[in-house]
């Protein structure tokens, strides 16, 4: 009896221990859906607030030439509230289905997205934009684009680990990791060798995530630096105003690079 006893005993602690690193691995298809409603949530964001500007601004500039629009900027008020609300909605998210075991504290995510939003605005140079021209609004721009690309990665499982270290008993950002994980080549190597079925899923589940992260990021910036260039064609258009090419550009290009993300991601791969 004893022995039968222990034995149900073994099965059942098999059957509901989980080693500690899967139980804190987004599973794809919530990380999916996590990337999906913060790239919508974005766009309709984007529109609330700049829809209605761009249209009482185009019946007042109808009689003005088209040069003469292009050049005239988007209000910083309406730029600092869309940032705002696209802060908080990315905080918001993330922080609401993130497990990631190493926690980034505020310092480092900020030294973090002060690096990226550097770069950020080298690369607005290389797509013909002039970054002293309006640098406020090249700033925002640039700080937008690297919110909601780089936080998600500093919040959500299993992309914490890879990119955070503990130094002292404090994390820390592996800055090498975070452009590795972001454009590095994904490996295809699962560890057959390791001992639980689990811990071979997690790292299935942490190749797939990370394309997931590796797709949105591409189709930001192509979405980004394709519009950014078709600024300069002389139409006259509201939405060719500085610096909506850029924030309209990353906003449509993360929502398409999430789609392309599901469909290869979660649709194919099942």
């Amino acid at each position: 009896t004893n022995i039968s006893s222990n034995r149900n005993e073994t099965k059942r602690n098999e059957t509901t221990h989980i080693p500690k690193p899967l139980a804190q691995t987004m599973v794809p298809t919530a990380a999916a859906i996590t990337l999906a409603t913060h790239a919508v949530g974005n766009a309709i964001i984007l529109y609330q607030i700049f829809s209605p500007l761009l249209e009482h601004d185009a019946i007042d500039m109808t009689h003005l030439d088209p040069s003469v629009i292009i050049d005239t900027a988007i209000p910083l008020k309406h730029l600092g509230h869309f940032l705002a609300l696209s802060c908080i909605l990315s905080i918001a998210i993330i922080w609401g289905c993130q497990r990631a075991t190493l926690k980034l504290s505020l310092v480092n995510n900020m030294i973090l997205i002060g690096i990226a939003t550097v770069f950020a605005q080298c690369s607005f140079i290389l797509c013909g934009i002039n970054p002293m021209k309006l640098p406020i609004h090249t700033f925002i721009s640039a700080l937008y684009v690297t919110t909601i690309t780089v936080l998600p990665i500093t919040l959500s499982a299993p992309s914490g680990e890879v990119i955070a270290s503990m130094q002292h008993g404090k994390s820390r950002v592996n800055y090498e990791a975070v452009v590795a994980y972001l454009f590095g080549p994904i490996s295809n190597n699962i560890n057959q060798s390791t001992q639980h079925k689990q811990q071979r899923q997690q790292q299935l589940y942490q190749r797939k995530v990370q394309r997931m992260h590796q797709y949105s990021t591409l189709g930001t910036l192509i979405g980004m630096c394709a519009c950014a260039i078709f600024r300069v064609l002389d139409h006259g258009m509201q939405i060719q105003r500085y610096p909506m090419p850029i924030i309209i550009g990353a906003t449509v290009g993360r929502v398409g690079g999430v789609l392309m993300t599901v469909l290869v991601t979660v649709i194919v791969a099942s």
